[in-house]
């Protein structure tokens, strides 16, 4: 007896060891996470039928900030892209963002502005030069559970050639030849997307670091072709 519980005995140290890394894990916060929609299903829209409707303006809006100090806010361009309507339904879609529009909205004075804008479009930042476009590729259209937004756009948002899954709760009207969206307020985490400049993941100092989550909220319209 006494030899198999020595037998055992590292068995259960392992287990111990086990248990006590799974507690000490720090849980995901919700920034750290993309809004879920909703579980509610509808009936499905044929494809069949479908008919192109070319998106002919559109913005997305940004804000970034120091962990101190004042946030800044910002624009990008859509600069195109295509959905796919049924039955007076969005089944599928992709939007351009056009990356050297980045624009800083929230200063005055044109040296700070532009120097700004500038470093943006940089390598710390999203390197426009060797990656002018994002891409939000919509792959699934749901209910939104939130009383101002009608569905979800589920999809996968590809800055700098990465691919992450992302979901935007919005307000969309399809009347006749006409589609209309507007978000609610997204986040991402800029570090998915290998934008790790002053991340508080890189041990930066509390006073450099620029916060790793980005709120963003989109407006967009598009026509029938």
């Amino acid at each position: 007896m006494k030899q198999i519980s020595l037998l055992l005995l590292p068995v259960l140290l392992a287990g111990l060891v086990i248990s006590s890394c799974k507690n000490d894990a720090a849980p995901k916060t919700e920034a750290d996470a993309a809004p879920k929609p909703d579980t509610l299903r509808v009936d499905p829209v044929p494809t069949e039928g479908a008919v192109p409707f070319a998106v002919t303006a559109g913005t997305v809006f940004w804000q970034g900030k120091k962990a101190l100090g004042d946030p800044h806010n910002g624009t990008i361009t859509v600069s195109g892209g295509e959905l796919l309507v049924n039955q007076g339904r969005l089944l599928s879609g992709t939007v351009t963002l056009d990356m050297g529009s980045i624009a800083v909205t929230n200063l005055n004075d044109g040296g700070t502005k532009r120097d700004l804008e500038s470093h943006l479009k940089d390598k710390d930042f999203f390197e426009v030069k060797k990656f002018p476009q994002a891409e939000f590729t919509i792959t699934e259209i749901l209910p939104s559970n939130l009383p101002a937004f009608n569905w979800v756009l589920s999809g996968n948002l590809t800055i700098k050639d990465k691919t992450h899954p992302v979901n935007v709760p919005v307000k969309m009207t399809i009347d006749g030849d006409q589609l209309e969206a507007t978000s609610a307020t997204f986040m991402i985490n800029r570090t998915q997307w290998g934008i790790n400049f002053r991340s508080g993941m890189l041990g930066t100092a509390k006073d450099k670091v620029v916060e790793d989550v980005v709120p963003l909220s989109l407006v967009l319209k598009a026509r029938r072709k």
